[in-house]
């Protein structure tokens, strides 16, 4: 059986499947997460340097720099 994924690897594994800025309302609404979960594990992600604010949303980084 398959571990389940924390609240972080899930906005981290949307945001990396969208390839695209996502709002913290867009990830809710394809993950089922809780809004201010989903808010604090972006700020987490944020901090660990895999994902940037954009004016659009959240963005993967990587998907950032190769634009």
């Amino acid at each position: 059986m398959a571990e389940k994924k924390t609240a972080k690897e899930t906005v981290l594994d949307t945001l990396k499947k969208e390839k695209r800025a996502l709002t913290p309302k867009e990830i809710q609404k394809l993950t089922g997460l809780n809004y201010n979960t989903i808010r604090g594990r972006l700020q987490d992600l944020k901090k660990e340097g895999l994902v940037v604010r954009t004016e659009n949303g959240w963005i993967y980084k990587e998907y950032l720099e190769k634009k």
